[in-house]
């Protein structure tokens, strides 16, 4: 995008603002993984900073260092149709079934890595694979116990719109036509 994401904007309203609002609302402690400067980032969230290797793996491990519960809900800054009910989906599999990793395989047949909740037993091998200089969240999927929801069942939740994210300005352009409610 040529700026820092969580500065996005769609339809007038900053895009990282309204996430932190979603998951205040579901959640009782919320991290940001970034690299910033300072201690606390916008809207006086913690902000945690890549210790060993970098990038989203790195962001998730530090999530599930500090995380004070059995579960990391993961999601991108720049991933602005979340949705809370999918959300409360994905916690009710996980209090009836045991997994590391709660995710859904996208249409396209490939893992979601975000917009999934990480159980606190995978922080040893996301940092093995640090470590081992293994940056690819998937090549830590394949060692774990997957709940893996499908593409079907997403759809009673928004499908796709959920796992949009907004990498390029034409991204931004087609997150306009997409209902942000």
């Amino acid at each position: 995008m040529g700026y820092d994401k969580k500065n996005l904007e769609l339809n007038g309203e900053r895009v990282f603002g309204r996430l932190l609002a979603e998951l205040r609302s579901l959640f009782g402690e919320v991290l940001v993984s970034s690299n910033d400067n300072g201690n606390s980032g916008p809207f006086g969230v913690p902000v945690l900073r890549d210790e060993i290797g970098g990038g989203p793996l790195a962001g998730i491990y530090q999530g599930l260092r500090r995380c004070s519960s059995a579960y990391l809900y993961v999601t991108a800054c720049d991933m602005p149709f979340i949705s809370g009910d999918y959300i409360a989906y994905m916690r009710e599999l996980l209090a009836r079934e045991s997994c590391d990793v709660c995710l859904a395989r996208r249409e396209d047949g490939l893992y979601e890595p975000f917009n999934a909740f990480y159980s606190a037993s995978c922080e040893a091998p996301v940092r093995e694979a640090l470590l081992k200089g293994e940056y690819k969240i998937s090549m830590v999927l394949d060692r774990l116990r997957l709940r893996v929801i499908g593409a079907e069942t997403t759809r009673r939740f928004g499908g796709g719109a959920m796992f949009f994210n907004i990498n390029r300005a034409e991204d931004l352009e087609r997150a306009v036509q997409i209902p942000f409610s």
